[in-house]
């Protein structure tokens, strides 16, 4: 009997143990409460105090270390993030697979679809994600534990962000999905350390301005002291000598002595409350030198998010137009369905640019015009990829450039074929945006679509025309302003295409302000892919081998390393979704 009682108690005992690692503190607690009253009964066949000791042990100790603000100890914090994100990944990935089944209604006459979704790559993708996960909470905790209090938690998060990254990276075995999350990372890496540094950098400017401003007041206040006294003293001597004073002394002393408001804060002008006070040469350049910087700040603070975009949209246009090889397929394709091109030109809208990029590299005059009286099919069919472009255009249509009819062949009219590309591209996109924002809506505010439905259907309304129009006019743009250069200057350049580009970044205006930035960053990180192609195909440089993997653990350093001592340099949303992931740590 007494055997018996003795290897329930170390089962029990190990069981707590074991379960104490994968448990939260208040899971912990309502396990230890189950483990008091099953000790009870206990008591009645053995008087060891093995269970009491062990509830005494798990509410006493914690098993964290300074700054650490997850809950349970530090092994609990990263099995729970292991088993957690494993199950989350596998789940979202076997959903995404699932979903197109499910809409194309497949699934309910082939229910083995379900199970391809537990494939091995499902399987790699979820044990990337928890490994990463888990292995950077590890690794912050040891690193805590080491270095303890005096060690610098930029550094902890820094090296656990960059190693996670390094034991995670060969996980995952599609190397095209490495490939674009680690370019996906890089590009918020290198948004938000630029956020972080400028932020800081305004910090000490908008510091060294307070105290260039604080020197320039205690000037002008000591100026108008000095000249208050100088006036308190000639009106007594006026007093004296029994003159009729010329001025009001008591309205001026009055006026030179009020110090309850401050002169306005102008260095670059003479400024004071009674007395004029010249600035002095290096007061003026401070005050010049401060200018520019705040008004370089609000610049970079309101427009860098729309210059960011006309950049990446720029660089997307020049690699469109004369590197089209070098485009990744999916986005190619969502550009030539958006701008109408796909209809006419079924399945050969690549050859367009190629035939165009050809013609530019052998011309070295840029003009491709039409002599009059011959039909552009037939032209067209003379130049490369010819016999299969002419195919879209009609017998007796005649256009005055080669590149005009490549570019909108149902019309000669440049102005008539920007109008047709937007009424092409905005129903495209209102396809695209409409379903979106209601699928954001149903997932965020759940709540005011019960309260306001009518609201929300027109906020609705209202984003999905808004965004639609911004990706409607950004196509047309890009494909179709070169024509205004191309009849100023009577002859394609490549100038007139990086001009479109820029025009087609500018239409982000049209957008709310608040999503400049997330639509810059998406281009900059497909631009940053396509100038990496077109520098592979010219020789400028080669791949490098594991790259994507020192790529993401780089970008890991970066971004923990900011999430973890300044989140709030991160948008709303994507601390939001980042806390969600990697929880507190």
């Amino acid at each position: 009997m007494e055997n018996t009682t003795q290897l329930v108690n170390v089962f029990v005992e190990g069981l707590a143990r074991l379960t104490s690692y994968a448990l939260t503190d208040k899971e912990k607690e309502a396990v230890v409460h189950g483990f008091h009253k099953f000790h009870e009964r206990l008591e009645r066949m053995s008087s060891t105090s093995s269970l009491r000791q062990l509830a005494i042990e798990s509410q006493n100790q914690s098993g964290k270390v300074p700054r650490c603000q997850h809950e349970g100890t530090c092994m609990q914090n990263a099995i729970r993030g292991l088993l957690r994100t494993f199950l989350v990944g596998f789940g979202v990935k076997w959903g995404l697979e699932a979903v197109p089944h499910l809409i194309s209604l497949r699934l309910f006459t082939r229910p083995s679809l379900l199970l391809r979704g537990f494939s091995r790559d499902t399987t790699s993708f979820a044990s990337f994600l928890a490994v990463l996960v888990s292995s950077y909470k590890a690794i912050l905790c040891t690193m805590r534990h080491i270095r303890g209090e005096k060690g610098s938690d930029y550094t902890n998060s820094l090296v656990a962000g960059m190693l996670a990254g390094l034991i995670s990276a060969k996980l995952d075995r599609s190397t095209s999905r490495r490939n674009a999350i680690s370019l996906y990372l890089f590009s918020r890496a290198l948004q938000y350390g630029t956020v972080w540094v400028f932020e800081r950098w305004a910090s000490r400017q908008q510091t060294e301005d307070d105290k260039l401003r604080s020197r320039w007041m205690k000037r002008a206040h000591s100026v108008d002291v000095v000249s208050a006294t100088r006036r308190k003293l000639e009106r007594e001597a006026v007093e004296e000598a029994g003159v009729e004073p010329r001025v009001n002394w008591d309205a001026e002393w009055n006026a030179d002595t009020k110090m309850d408001t401050e002169p306005e804060w102008n260095p670059q002008t003479t400024i004071s409350w009674s007395t004029t006070v010249e600035p002095s040469l290096e007061t003026k350049r401070e005050a010049r030198r401060s200018h520019f910087v705040r008004s370089a700040i609000h610049w970079a603070r309101s427009y860098a998010p729309a210059a960011l975009m006309t950049f990446s949209v720029t660089v997307i246009t020049y690699v469109l137009v004369f590197h089209v090889e070098s485009m990744p397929t999916g986005y190619a394709h969502l550009l030539f369905k958006s701008s109408g091109f796909d209809a006419l030109y079924p399945g050969k809208v690549a050859l367009v640019f190629k035939a165009v990029a050809q013609k530019m590299a052998e011309s070295t005059t840029g003009k491709f015009t039409i002599p009059d009286g011959m039909p552009t099919k037939q032209f067209v069919s003379q130049i490369p990829f010819g016999d299969t472009l002419a195919k879209s255009f009609d017998d007796h249509i005649h256009h005055n450039t080669l590149t005009c009819g490549l570019f909108h062949p149902s019309t000669t009219s440049c102005a008539l074929g920007m109008a047709n590309s937007f009424s092409r591209g905005f129903p495209f996109a209102m396809k695209m945006y409409v379903p979106l924002n209601i699928a954001v809506q149903l997932m965020f505010k759940r709540g005011i679509i019960l309260k306001d439905p009518m609201s929300v259907l027109l906020k609705i309304i209202k984003s999905s025309t808004r965004s639609s129009a911004f990706f409607a006019l950004m196509s047309m743009a890009i494909l179709q302003a070169p024509c205004i250069f191309r009849n100023m200057l009577g002859r394609d350049t490549v100038l007139g295409y990086i001009a479109g580009g820029i025009f087609g970044g500018l239409a982000v205006l049209t957008e709310v302000r608040s999503r400049h930035i997330e639509l810059g960053m998406y281009c900059f990180l497909r631009a940053l892919q396509m100038a990496w192609n077109v520098g592979i195909k010219k020789g400028m440089w080669s791949n490098v081998r594991h790259g994507e993997v020192m790529m993401l653990s780089a970008s890991m350093a970066v971004l923990m390393s900011i999430f973890q001592n300044d989140p709030t340099t991160f948008t709303l949303t994507y601390r939001s979704i980042i806390t969600r992931v990697f929880g507190k740590n």
